[in-house]
Order: C-alpha cells, then sequence, then structure tokens
C-alpha cells in the first residue's frame, strides 16, 4: 500500500468545488472527492501550521505535544504516524515546501527521508533569481532559500514513488501555493491577473491591505489552489502510469484556512472562526472503498493517526493509545455510528505575548474566548523587544488599527448560533447564558485532560533559534 498525505497550507473548505465553490478551480480534487470520501465537516486544532503539522503526525492536541509557539522546536517523545508506520514495514518521506516544520526544528523524526525543498540547491538555484520587489516572493538577501512550487513537490516525490512501486510507503507531502504571498505562475492567473509589484520603498505586507482589495486578494488566492490542483492531477495521472493508484490511500486537507477581513483580519493565526478552522479532509481509500460517501459528523486532523493506523491495520501499543486523542473515522463510513464525536477544540498562541484563542464548536454552537496574557512589566518587556527585533515600529506606526486589533478585541467571549449565523457576525453569549456555561465547562474540562496528559508525558519541548535564512524565510511567509 501506498499511502500519499498531502497537505495544501493555508487551503480552506469553502473554495473546493467538493465543498460548494462556485468558481471551477479543483476540477481534480473534486475529481479525487467523487473516488472517495469528503468529510463535510472537519476542523483543525489551531490555526498556524506548525502546531497543526504537529498534531496531524501525532493524533494529540497542541497542549499536549506543546509545539505550540514559534520558539517550540518539535521534540517531546509522543510516537509519531511515520514511526507507526515505519514499525509496520513502510518507508517514510516527507516532501516540505516552508520553514515552520523543516526537519532541524525536530519534524524530520520518524522519517527516512525528510526533504526541505526550500533548502535544496537545485531548487534555490532555479527559483533565488526571482526579484524579491518584482515578483513578491523573496527579498534579495535570502540567496540560500527557495520558495519551491507544487511542479517541484512532483520532481521529488513521483522519482521517488516510482523507485518503490513494491513497496509499503508512506509520503508526508506540505505545498505552499495557497500561502500567501499568492503568486501562481502564470499560466494560472485566471481571476488575479499579474500579481502586484509594489514600487520601490513600497512593503508588499499584505497587512497594508484595506477592505477594497479583499476581492483582488481573494483572487489571487484562487490562482494559487487552481495551480496547485492542476499539480495534484499530474500527480494522479502519474500513480497512474506507474500502477499505483489504485492500491493509494491518499488523503487531501488543509492544516487551516485563510481569513479575508471577515472579521477584521487576513491571513491566519487569528481568532477562530470557521474560515481559518473548517478545513478539507479528502479521503480516497485504495480498492475505490467507501466511494462517493460524504460524511456530515465531526471530525478533526487529530483524527488522521487512529484512522490511517486502523486502514493499515497496525496494532498501537498501550503506551501510544492512552496519549492518542484523536478518534478513528472508520466507523462512520461503515455506518456503525453517524458521529464518534459531540464537538471539536482549538487552541492558538504563537508567542508567549500574544492573545491565546480558544473554541469549542459543535454542529449548532461555537464558543471562543480570548485569554490575553499578563500585561506586567515583564511582558511589556518582551513585547517591545519583540517589535525592535522584528522591525515592527514602523509597521504598527502606519497600522496601528490592525495590530491594536490584534491584541485587544471588543470581548473576550464569543458565542455563535451556527444555525442561524453560520457567518459568525452576531455574538449571541448575552442571549443565551445557559449555552455560553455549558459550552464554557466542556473547554475548561477540554483543557484540563489535556494538561493531564502533558503532564503524564512529563516531556517539556526544546527551544531554539532559528538560523538566519529559515527566520527570514519565515518572516517572508508573514510568522515574524
Amino acid at each position: 500500500m501506498h499511502i500519499i498525505l498531502y497537505v495544501l497550507d493555508a487551503l480552506r473548505a469553502d473554495h473546493l468545488g467538493c465543498y460548494g465553490y462556485g468558481r471551477n478551480i479543483t476540477p481534480h480534487i473534486d475529481q479525487l472527492a467523487t473516488e472517495g470520501v469528503v468529510f463535510a465537516n472537519c476542523f483543525t486544532s489551531t490555526t498556524w501550521t506548525r502546531p497543526v503539522a504537529a498534531s496531524i503526525l501525532t493524533g494529540v492536541y497542541p497542549t499536549v505535544h506543546q509545539a505550540t509557539t514559534r520558539d517550540n522546536m518539535f521534540s517531546v517523545g509522543l510516537k509519531r504516524l511515520p514511526e507507526m508506520l515505519k514499525a509496520g514495514g513502510f518507508e517514510t518521506a516527507a516532501f516540505n515546501t516552508m520553514g515552520n516544520i523543516a526537519g532541524e526544528i525536530g519534524f524530520s523524526r520518524g522519517f527516512d527521508h525528510y526533504f526541505d525543498l526550500f533548502r535544496q540547491p537545485d531548487l534555490v538555484a532555479k527559483r533565488h533569481r526571482l526579484n524579491a520587489a518584482k515578483e513578491g516572493l523573496l527579498h534579495t538577501a535570502e540567496a540560500e532559500i527557495a520558495l519551491p512550487l507544487a511542479e517541484d513537490i512532483n520532481d521529488y516525490l513521483l522519482p521517488w514513488l516510482a523507485e518503490r512501486p513494491a513497496q509499503n510507503t508512506f509520503s508526508f507531502v506540505w505545498s505552499i501555493e495557497t500561502h500567501e504571498p499568492y503568486g501562481a505562475p502564470e499560466p494560472f492567473r485566471r481571476y488575479g491577473g499579474p500579481f502586484y509589484q509594489p514600487g520601490a520603498g513600497e512593503s508588499d505586507d499584505i497587512r497594508s491591505a484595506s477592505q477594497a482589495d479583499r476581492a483582488r486578494l481573494m483572487n489571487l488566492y484562487d490562482d494559487g489552489i487552481f495551480y496547485n490542483d492542476h499539480c495534484l492531477g499530474q500527480l494522479v495521472a502519474n500513480l497512474q502510469q506507474l500502477g499505483i493508484y489504485d492500491e493509494t490511500l491518499f488523503i487531501i486537507v488543509g492544516d487551516h484556512g485563510e481569513a479575508f477581513y471577515e472579521h477584521g483580519f487576513y491571513t491566519h493565526g487569528h481568532p477562530p472562526y470557521d474560515e481559518l478552522i473548517h478545513v478539507p479532509l479528502i479521503m480516497k481509500f485504495p480498492g475505490g472503498a467507501y466511494a462517493g460517501q460524504r460524511v456530515p459528523g465531526l471530525a478533526e486532523l487529530i483524527d488522521l493517526v487512529p484512522t490511517v493506523t486502523a486502514v493499515t491495520h497496525l496494532p498501537q501499543p498501550a503506551e501510544t493509545r492512552r496519549f492518542i486523542q484523536g478518534k478513528n473515522l472508520l466507523p462512520l463510513l461503515n455506518q456503525e455510528t453517524e458521529e464518534v464525536r459531540t464537538y471539536t477544540f482549538s487552541d492558538t498562541q504563537s508567542l508567549a505575548i500574544h492573545n491565546r484563542y480558544l473554541s469549542v464548536r459543535s454542529q449548532e454552537w461555537k464558543y471562543i474566548q480570548i485569554r490575553q496574557p499578563p500585561r506586567n512589566r515583564q511582558t511589556l518587556g518582551q513585547t517591545v523587544q519583540h517589535v525592535l527585533a522584528r522591525g515592527l515600529l514602523w509597521d504598527i506606526m502606519r497600522r496601528p488599527y490592525h495590530f491594536w486589533r490584534s491584541y485587544f478585541h471588543r470581548s473576550n467571549e464569543y458565542l455563535f448560533n451556527l444555525q442561524t449565523d453560520p457567518a459568525e457576525q452576531h455574538n449571541a453569549l448575552a442571549e443565551h447564558p445557559e449555552i455560553a456555561h455549558q459550552l464554557r465547562q466542556v473547554l475548561a474540562q477540554w483543557l484540563a485532560q489535556n494538561e493531564h496528559l502533558a503532564q503524564q508525558l512529563g516531556d517539556e519541548p526544546l527551544t531554539y533559534h532559528e538560523s538566519e535564512a529559515l527566520q527570514k524565510h519565515l518572516e517572508k511567509l508573514g510568522y515574524l
């Protein structure tokens, strides 16, 4: 069996045809959906990449694996999916395009091969020639960093698979076409037209975009989806030529969504509104099993570990099982149950000086809680240090409202009736205090369970300082 877990960074569910989008930009993903299963209500555990990736690979929430902030390496001793599969006879490889899940910060453990494509010399040579100001991709000083394209993933992934047609393989793929900056290759600029070219001295920081720019940004975003879908179609065609497509478990997910000012924010890493936490999950099973099903029950990305190990019939030692918080999704497909979970949860905090965004969501209600860090001398000093180290002072002076919104909110609690208010525009907290109280308790119990598991694990994540090249790559992607 071949397993391909393909993550499209920042891909929100409602921009795929199989999730109801009006634009025909995902014909190949939609075809995969007809050959497989669409989980209509899948949600991510946080709204930025690093903790999501660690959750996907371990089947636990961020508080447990503890790779929660930019300072944390993914280093705790939890058993990971590639380790489980490797123990079952699978050869494992990762094909990664972005610095936030670089092998050097702990993500390579369990993989036989970990290709950080943004560091590969051939891609650096090929992609480096792009001018930062002209193309909006890289700063000219970043001579050692590439911004790989989805076609580059194919160039590495397909030869690796072609050499192992009769083996059991696991390929973990992370593409970045749908992540800011949005710059699909020229033939795929169907909606956005030529990429924005800032003049001398101008900033291409997406945070400077006004509300009037929303449609333009979304068009560029859709072009990136369209291009990545094309490359996925090429991947499927090559798997068919190799004669291994039918036996492949092909999983497509987004790690989190992308915001276009629906609630006053762009990109991601913000409060867990559905544009950020509702993600696609499509699974094409070997032999066409379960083809055509559409599952309405709640699912989470942490459910991938127990589901994949169930499909592969890999035993899980008791020591591993007691930490895994994900649910096996196969009972939903076998009509053994209508739901495997009542709630989904999320937890986001990229720095200790940033707000912590928590949520609990059912099919009908969502409760969001915002916890501000203590405003004392220590955190004030850390904030000033962060602003100066990252060169944010001028940005704050130019766009104070953006940064104000990032740290201060009209309320620290929100309640939304998702049946009557799916766009999450009306805070129903005062109207339904009993629902808020119930979900507040559910959230508190969930947090306590996570803390208990983390204590049982007895591990603390290592911290690190990014190398200059990695730091600049993350800056370009908007993380620093």
